[in-house]
């Protein structure tokens, strides 16, 4: 394996971004079904998803230099233990969306770390699936604009989003229902 490649694999494993953080953040069973597909309030698309696409390219050597304390930090994790800190400001802090009653929004995560030793490129693949498109779509306006409780998210010193899509994918019903051609 190439050095960089083994240097970035642990650093952004441990992000948001890239992981074990991602995933302990996401629900589980039926709050995930219930986080990631639409429901009754569209029953034309119940069992429908939103999916945000997002290829990001990471700033290894930059992120490396940071302390650890540093980069606990900007992601509002321990490093060691994978706990959320107290961290106003941090990547974990401001990708955090309440609803109207106070009540934090959920997501489904999938991400996926990539590298291209050769050509210097490491980073990770996200998508994050939601019953509606205003939960991630307020999280990308929190993590860009800077105001009250949003960012911009500490993250984006080191890693930076080059791809970007938002999808639908309809339920398989609505799927079967439609006409030949």
């Amino acid at each position: 394996m190439c050095p960089a490649a083994s240097r970035a694999t642990w650093s952004w494993r441990r992000s948001t971004r890239a992981g074990s953080a991602a995933r302990r953040a996401d629900p589980v069973g039926p709050a995930a079904a219930d986080a990631a597909l639409v429901g009754a309030e569209d029953p034309g698309f119940r069992g429908g998803s939103y999916a945000l696409v997002q290829k990001y390219l990471h700033d290894v050597d930059a992120w490396d230099a940071l302390a650890v304390e540093a980069q606990e930090k900007v992601i509002g994790r321990s490093k060691l233990t994978d706990l959320e800190l107290d961290a106003p400001g941090s990547h974990k802090d401001v990708n955090t969306v309440l609803g109207p009653d106070g009540s934090e929004q959920k997501i489904l995560r999938a991400v996926m770390p990539f590298g291209r030793p050769g050509h210097g490129e490491f980073g990770t693949y996200f998508v994050a699936y939601a019953r509606t498109p205003d939960i991630p779509e307020t999280m990308l306006r929190k993590m860009l604009l800077d105001g009250p409780g949003s960012g911009p998210d500490p993250l984006l010193d080191y890693s930076r989003a080059v791809t970007g899509s938002l999808f639908f994918a309809p339920p398989t019903e609505f799927q079967e229902a439609l006409p030949d051609s």
